[in-house]
């Protein structure tokens, strides 16, 4: 089994960071989701296999365009690969993700993750006199 980050180390970590991170480093999925071979970002080997048999496992669905959004809203990019002058479509294979802080044997630096959606509950929001 894989390296699963510590859930006392950073308890303050998004679940789906710390899913993301787990699923990465597990070696059972590797065949349809792992890291690149320089660990600078993650591949989609199999999205078929990837969205019926591992999304519903750790994720409450099994909708690749939703895992996708969340990727977004944490500030992943997607790594397009350019041949020939002409942008690789998806269905032509793997589908790569990147972002400065999720890069394989760092999870240290999985606490620099944030999203993009404002962290303050509306109930703060009144406390500080500030308008939902």
């Amino acid at each position: 089994m894989g390296c699963a980050l510590n859930p006392t180390k950073n308890s303050n970590m998004p679940a789906f960071l710390s899913k993301l991170w787990t699923l990465v480093e597990e070696t059972h999925t590797n065949e349809f989701f792992t890291w690149s071979q320089n660990g600078q970002s993650f591949l989609v080997l199999d999205e078929q296999r990837f969205v019926k048999e591992i999304l519903p496992k750790y994720f409450k669905h099994n909708n690749m365009a939703s895992f996708v959004r969340q990727l977004n809203m944490y500030g992943f990019c997607k790594v397009l690969h350019i041949g020939s002058g002409i942008v690789k479509q998806e269905r032509d294979g793997p589908v790569e993700f990147q972002h400065s802080y999720f890069k394989q044997g760092q999870d240290d630096l999985l606490e620099n993750t944030k999203s993009k959606v404002s962290s303050s509950k509306p109930e703060e929001n009144k406390i500080l006199g500030l308008k939902a």
